[in-house]
C-alpha cells in the first residue's frame, strides 16, 4: 500500500482519539490514558470477590504498590461510602508511594484527584491541586485533562477559560486547536470553532495547515455541519490533489455518515488521478468492498471494468 495511503486510518483515529482525549472519566474509571491496554485482573487474588473492606486494598496494594488502577479503586471504595477525607488521603499516599519510574501511573492519579477536588472540594481545593500537578506534569497534558473534568461537570465557563489558556500557552499545538473546535462544535458553538479554524492557521506553522484544516473538517462531519465538512475537504483536495491519505479519510467521513452517492462520486474522482498502481490499487479494493457492503451488483460490476481499464492502459 502507498505511504500515503496507510496514514489514513491513523489520521482519522488520532483526531477521534484527540477529542475523546478531553473527556476523561470519573474518579472511579480514570485510570490507565489508552483505554485499549488490558488492565491486569489485581483483584484476583480474592479469589474472584471484590475488595469489600479497607484490608482488602491495603493487602492487594502491599503486592500492587504502583497501580493507578488499584489505587483509584480505593478511592472510590471511599467515596461511595462518602468517606471524601479518606478518598483524598488514599489519592495522597498513592502519589507518594508509585515510583517515579512509573509516570503514567502518577499522572492518572493526579488526574483522579483533579476529579475528587471538583467533585467535592472548594474552589481553594482544585486551584491548589491543580497547581500542584502542573508543577509536576506535562502541563499540556494536565490542563486537557481539566478541561474534560470541567465539561463533564457542566462548568463551561472554567472549560473555555482553560482551552483559552491552553491557546495562549500552546499555540503551536495543533492538538489543542482541535480539541477547543471540539468542544465549540458539542456547546453548538459554530461560528466560534470556525473562528478557531482562521485562528489556527495563522497562528501554526505552515507544515502543520492541511493537519489542522482536515481535522476541524473531520469535527464538522462528525459533530457540526456535514456541508461544512464537505466544503473544508473540497478545499484541501483542490490544493493537494494527490494528498491520497486525505482522499481516504474524505472518502470514510462520507461513508461513515451513509452518504453513498457522495462516497462512490469520490471513488470516481480518486480514480481517475495519475497515483502510482500500489496506490490505485488500494482504492479499488476500497471501492470494492465499499460497492459489496452498500451497492448492487450494478456498481460492483462499474468497479471491476474501471479497474480492467486501468490495467489495460498500463
Amino acid at each position: 500500500m502507498d505511504e500515503d495511503a496507510s496514514e489514513t486510518d491513523s489520521d482519522s483515529e488520532e483526531a477521534e482519539a484527540e477529542v475523546a482525549a478531553s473527556q476523561p472519566a470519573s474518579v472511579s474509571t480514570a485510570t490507565a490514558a489508552n483505554d485499549d491496554l488490558p488492565v491486569p485482573d489485581i483483584t484476583a487474588e480474592l479469589d474472584g470477590k471484590a475488595p469489600a473492606v479497607s484490608e482488602d486494598f491495603e493487602r492487594l496494594l502491599l503486592s500492587s504498590p504502583d497501580s493507578s488502577y488499584l489505587w483509584i479503586n480505593y478511592m472510590a471504595f471511599h467515596l461511595k461510602l462518602f468517606e471524601v477525607s479518606k478518598a483524598r488521603g488514599i489519592a495522597e499516599r498513592a502519589l507518594k508511594s508509585i515510583s517515579f519510574r512509573e509516570n503514567q501511573e502518577k499522572f492518572n492519579m493526579w488526574v483522579a484527584l483533579l476529579n475528587l477536588e471538583n467533585q467535592f472540594g472548594s474552589q481553594a481545593e482544585m486551584d491548589l491541586v491543580i497547581n500542584r500537578a502542573l508543577r509536576v506534569n506535562d502541563p499540556k497534558a494536565i490542563l486537557i485533562q481539566l478541561t474534560g473534568i470541567y465539561e463533564r461537570a457542566h462548568k463551561y465557563a472554567a472549560c473555555q477559560e482553560t482551552y483559552e489558556r491552553l491557546l495562549r500557552d500552546f499555540r503551536a499545538s495543533c492538538k489543542v486547536w482541535t480539541l477547543y473546535g471540539a468542544y465549540c462544535i458539542r456547546r453548538r458553538n459554530l461560528a466560534k470553532a470556525r473562528e478557531l479554524l482562521q485562528s489556527c492557521i495563522d497562528a501554526l506553522p505552515k507544515r502543520k495547515h492541511v493537519k489542522a484544516i482536515s481535522r476541524f473538517g473531520i469535527l464538522e462531519f462528525k459533530e457540526g455541519d456535514v456541508e461544512r465538512g464537505r466544503t473544508i475537504f473540497e478545499g484541501i483536495m483542490a490544493n493537494y490533489p494527490k494528498r491520497t491519505d486525505l482522499w481516504s479519510v474524505y472518502i470514510d467521513m462520507e461513508t461513515k455518515g451513509e452518504h453513498v452517492l457522495k462516497a462512490r462520486n469520490l471513488f470516481r474522482r480518486v480514480t481517475t488521478l495519475p497515483l502510482p498502481s500500489r496506490t490505485m490499487k488500494f482504492f479499488f479494493k476500497k471501492w470494492l468492498m465499499f460497492e459489496k457492503a452498500h451497492g448492487d451488483e450494478d456498481t460492483v460490476e462499474e468497479v471491476k471494468q474501471v479497474a480492467l481499464n486501468y490495467v489495460e492502459s498500463r
